[in-house]
């Protein structure tokens, strides 16, 4: 689909899509700096989806003062959340939505004597809403840390939100789409 289909489905505007590619902050390659390769630029709608769960974790409600991750992180975030999710077996939008699959981080820290000694890291999180404080638990104990930070995104609210979308442009989710 062109840029306009990308757009519509992740609810999106041009110049929204131009910065965070500008900056390398999309969650799949932006297409060339070439002007004219652009145009021609093909998405897909798991690119879509992509955007609009980086969108979410961003915390684009400005009207109403929900600030989220930084663009610069969330990124990242959704990049590496959907590889644990390709890896869980998640292929389409529907194995979203029908799982209600959250995705997101969990920040950590190991456990030190002294605050200076203790480290931080991520690890990537894709579960159930009802598996989300075991999955957290689970993750603690192997790393020997304690969490610190969720970044969690509600990957079915955005399945739904951009199957309905699809749907009245007549663009069909396809397994090989599902996952940018």
């Amino acid at each position: 689909m062109r840029l306009s289909g990308l757009l519509s489905l992740a609810a999106t505007d041009k110049p929204r899509f131009e910065y965070f590619r500008r900056h390398d902050q999309l969650p799949f390659h932006g297409g060339s700096e070439n002007d004219a390769a652009r145009t021609h630029r093909r998405f897909t709608i798991g690119e879509a989806f992509a955007l609009r769960l980086m969108l979410d974790l961003i915390g684009e409600d400005a009207e109403a003062g929900l600030g989220g991750v930084p663009p610069l992180y969330a990124h990242r975030v959704i990049v590496n959340a959907m590889a644990r999710a390709r890896e869980a077996g998640f292929r389409t939008l529907e194995d979203f939505a029908v799982a209600q699959l959250l995705i997101g981080a969990v920040i950590l820290e190991e456990r030190g004597t002294a605050d200076t000694d203790r480290l931080r890291f991520s690890r990537w999180i894709a579960c159930a809403a009802a598996d989300l404080g075991p999955e957290v638990a689970a993750i603690a104990a192997r790393e020997d840390a304690q969490p610190v930070r969720l970044l969690i995104v509600n990957a079915a609210r955005a399945a739904l939100d951009v199957i309905g979308r699809a749907q009245a442009l007549g663009i069909a989710d396809r397994p090989e789409d599902a996952l940018a």
